[in-house]
């Protein structure tokens, strides 16, 4: 029997439950059964996928093997540091925009 993944809090686990969901609902559940080689009947009773299925699963569904699995698949973050020119211009727009708007960038989604 697999070991029950190690999430790092309870709402990792509840998108990582979701996130199977999603994937079983993308990839068509009979397909996504055929390509794994388990019964369909077998994919319900998944709370999340199973280590050894991710590739697969991801690869079938396009859900990324992050939102399956966090706990085995941490995200790949791309950002650079900042050099001390690019931070204070930064830091400068994001004061322009809070005195034009009266709102942070933070507020709006923007990351």
């Amino acid at each position: 029997m697999a070991a029950r993944p190690r999430f790092a809090s309870p709402a990792q686990a509840i998108r990582a439950s979701a996130a199977i969901r999603r994937a079983v609902t993308a990839a068509g559940a009979a397909r996504l059964a055929a390509r794994l080689g388990v019964r369909v009947t077998s994919l319900p009773a998944w709370n999340f996928c199973p280590a050894e299925h991710v590739e697969v699963v991801a690869d079938a569904s396009g859900v990324s093997r992050h939102d399956l699995r966090p706990d085995l698949y941490p995200r790949t973050t791309t950002a650079r540091d900042l050099t001390g020119g690019e931070a204070m211009a930064a830091h400068l727009m994001a004061g322009e925009h809070f005195a034009r708007t009266g709102r942070c960038l933070s507020a709006e989604g923007v990351r």
